[in-house]
């Protein structure tokens, strides 16, 4: 099978862009003969002829139209990753968070970042907090918010609730949880080391979690950041889960004033639904 090489798709799509190799290789600061020898080794490679002639100019065969449709979609994903995983640049701030982070206390961090440096490009990369941790330890998070052991540097910023949550009908005995490694796991599951329990499902990310608990496959615990998710309700007959402490780290970029900030509106933040996560 082909192997189709990102450079030589994006001269495939900058010329049924621009219709033209000439005006294509200007865009992509490449040669004109740069940009041809893309497009033949795409058509060795795939066995089909990609471009003809077109009055004065180039058009694409119906091959050629497949592909750069298909191509596009790549492009973007290929550009997309590329973005995400490259450390931030100059007047770029990455701001990496827990997902369980991302509706009530992201956008929070994200406001005083932007009100204090309106000038430079806040980017969120959101996964796992243990993931959190890898960026603040290799110095490519800016700032850092994570639910683990704390990294280099980093600022208590609360303890936060843990709950028994699931769906109306869910059996009390079957767990659904994130797979390792997950500071939430191990407190949920010391909490009920005597009870009867089964894990009937693992989960890489939060949403699936979320979808996983809301289909009724069992009760899973969640850090009591915000309201409580669409579709669950809090177990109240279990033995309660330890709280699970949330830190805050910052990168040399940050200046002292702006972590401050940032800090003393996540605990303001984190003060506002104490009524609610009470109920």
């Amino acid at each position: 099978m082909a192997t189709l090489d990102i450079p030589r798709l994006r001269s495939l799509v900058t010329v049924a862009s621009v219709s033209g190799v000439r005006p294509a290789a200007e865009a992509l600061h490449l040669s004109p003969a740069a940009v041809s020898g893309h497009i033949r080794k795409l058509e060795t490679e795939l066995g089909c002829r990609l471009l003809m002639a077109q009055g004065r100019g180039i058009g694409l065969t119906s091959d050629g139209e497949e592909l750069v449709e298909r191509a596009r979609t790549l492009l973007d994903v290929h550009d997309a990753a590329v973005r995400a995983l490259a450390p931030p640049g100059d007047g770029e701030l990455l701001v990496a968070a827990t997902e369980h982070a991302a509706e009530f206390l992201v956008p929070v961090v994200v406001a005083t970042l932007d009100g204090l440096h309106p000038e430079v490009d806040v980017r969120v990369r959101l996964t796992r907090s243990e993931r959190v941790r890898q960026l603040a330890d290799d110095d490519r998070a800016d700032v850092a918010l994570m639910l683990t052991r704390p990294a280099r540097g980093s600022v208590h910023i609360a303890d936060i609730p843990l709950h028994w949550l699931s769906a109306d009908g869910s059996s009390s005995e079957a767990l659904v949880l994130f797979a390792n490694p997950c500071a939430v796991r191990h407190r949920a599951l010391a909490s009920i080391a005597g009870r009867a329990h089964h894990v009937a499902r693992e989960c890489a990310d939060l949403s699936t979690v979320l979808a996983t608990a809301r289909g009724g496959a069992g009760m899973t615990p969640l850090p009591r950041i915000g309201p409580l998710p669409d579709g669950l309700r809090r177990v109240r007959d279990l033995p309660a889960i330890p709280h699970v402490p949330l830190y805050a780290m910052f990168g040399d970029r940050v200046q002292a004033a702006t972590r401050a900030a940032v800090v003393a509106a996540l605990r303001s933040r984190l003060g506002e639904p104490a009524a609610r996560r009470a109920s």
